[in-house]
């Protein structure tokens, strides 16, 4: 069988140079990217076109495949009705598992097979820019951290699905991001002074409450409440429960602070606050998971990240039901639900899920 191999080109550094490291290896290579949002950062005429010029010096075949209806439905309605519920979800990871690593490499895959580059019986490999490795165990593939460890991405990824694993070609999990970006210069690759940001794409650094009143048509969405202690006393008024987040700490407007955001009760237009020890859990329940084990496993122990940029937090992990998970934390933490608990074993990624309690 053929081996072809896919690059995912955003028009940034990561992936530019992932296509200079990949070319000379690869005999049969293609450059690809997915257009999901009008006007957003990766979906600028700015980023796209050069993506195609990287194709084009290349001399490498370049598509672009628009994927915005099912975006909107599979990545921003999901975000707007976890957030309208006071829950804080992450955008970025739906898109990797419904969008990127799901419908982008299929669809991508079936385009190849029209235009005969790929055959019925042929692979086709998918690469990207993101600072992650694979490796194959006894138990299958696994993600494993990146050698650059700021710039670790496998938390953001722990929802591609398994059977893409052993498919994947990451040519960045070795490097550091400085490294990266010393070959995007001495390539002088366009993308090299491109601009990064950690926001998802659609917000565009923009205030979440201002995009959700907008794409809602919601004029109620900033009506506001009152604040209360964990004991139910009314200490202020708040601007509407959709401005706030588990752990916040400024803007809440309180004396004889500081306070944190400890609940938010949607239903109710209530924010609930504490002080910093009553911010943290110790246990609390997942669900919507993905694991990379061979077998289901009933329990086990590891380290679990509860957030992107958080430390990981020793912890054990024991089913309790269909697909939900109860997960107990060595120390406490501020535990997000809406955001994802994702579950390492030393450098190897386990999986994860999704926090609901």
């Amino acid at each position: 069988m053929a081996k072809v191999l896919a690059v995912a080109l955003s028009g940034g550094v990561d992936s530019s140079v992932a296509l200079q490291l990949l070319k000379k290896d690869w005999s049969q290579i293609v450059g690809a990217s997915h257009y999901i949002w009008k006007d957003s950062r990766c979906c600028t005429v700015e980023t796209l076109n050069r993506a195609r010029y990287l194709c084009k010096i290349n001399d490498i075949p370049y598509y672009k495949l628009d994927l915005s209806p099912q975006f909107k439905v599979k990545v921003v309605d999901d975000f707007s009705n976890t957030y309208l519920m006071g829950q804080t979800p992450n955008p970025c990871v739906r898109c990797n598992e419904r969008i990127r690593f799901s419908l982008f490499y299929e669809t991508l895959k079936e385009r190849l097979r029209e235009e005969g580059r790929l055959s019925e019986g042929d692979d086709l490999y998918f690469a990207t820019g993101h600072y992650v490795k694979t490796e194959k165990t006894e138990d299958g593939y696994f993600l494993k951290r990146a050698k650059d460890t700021l710039k670790d991405q496998t938390y953001m990824l722990y929802r591609i699905p398994k059977k893409i694993l052993e498919k994947m070609v990451f040519p960045l999990g070795d490097m550091t991001k400085a490294e990266v970006v010393s070959i995007a210069r001495e390539e002088k690759m366009p993308s090299a002074s491109a601009r990064e940001s950690q926001d998802a794409c659609f917000l565009d650094g923009g205030e979440y409450s201002d995009f959700l009143t907008e794409y809602t048509g919601r004029d109620d969405l900033s009506v506001p409440g009152i604040i209360m202690d964990t004991n139910g006393n009314a200490l202020g008024q708040h601007k509407g429960y959709i401005h706030y987040t588990i752990g916040q700490r400024k803007g809440l407007g309180l004396g004889n602070g500081p306070w944190y955001v400890t609940e938010i009760r949607a239903k109710s237009n209530h924010i609930i606050v504490g002080r910093q020890e009553e911010l943290g859990k110790r246990e609390f329940t997942i669900n919507d998971t993905n694991w990379f084990f061979h077998d289901e496993k009933e329990s086990f122990s590891g380290s679990v990240k509860i957030r992107y940029q958080s430390k990981d937090v020793p912890c054990s992990v024991e089913k309790v039901g269909d697909d939900t998970y109860h997960v107990i934390l060595e120390k406490p933490a501020s535990v997000t639900p809406g955001q994802s608990a994702v579950f390492y074993d030393g450098e190897y990624l386990l999986g994860g899920g999704i926090i609901v309690a």
